[in-house]
């Protein structure tokens, strides 16, 4: 005797309420952070990598995304600068 496989009831969820990711103009932007924060990744992300060996794939695409992190958050910081 074979049996077959239960079907489970289906559930449906009432829909959600739509919600605005952001709104332009009056909230800085996501990871936007201090200037002396950003400095700081910044510093660390330049001594972290200083040494880094230019033969070796790994540790090029580590440093290059590493670099390019610290930068971008460098950017922001001062692109979008925080009242404190």
């Amino acid at each position: 005797m074979r049996f077959l496989p239960r079907r489970r009831p289906t559930v449906t969820f009432p829909p959600p309420a739509p919600v605005p990711l952001h709104t332009p103009g009056t909230e800085p932007p996501p990871g936007a952070i201090s200037l002396e924060v950003a400095l700081h990744i910044a510093r660390r992300a330049l001594t972290r990598h200083s040494s880094a060996n230019v033969h070796s794939k790994v540790a090029m695409f580590h440093a290059a995304v590493d670099l390019e992190h610290a930068l971008r958050t460098l950017v922001t910081a001062l692109d979008h600068p925080q009242d404190t």
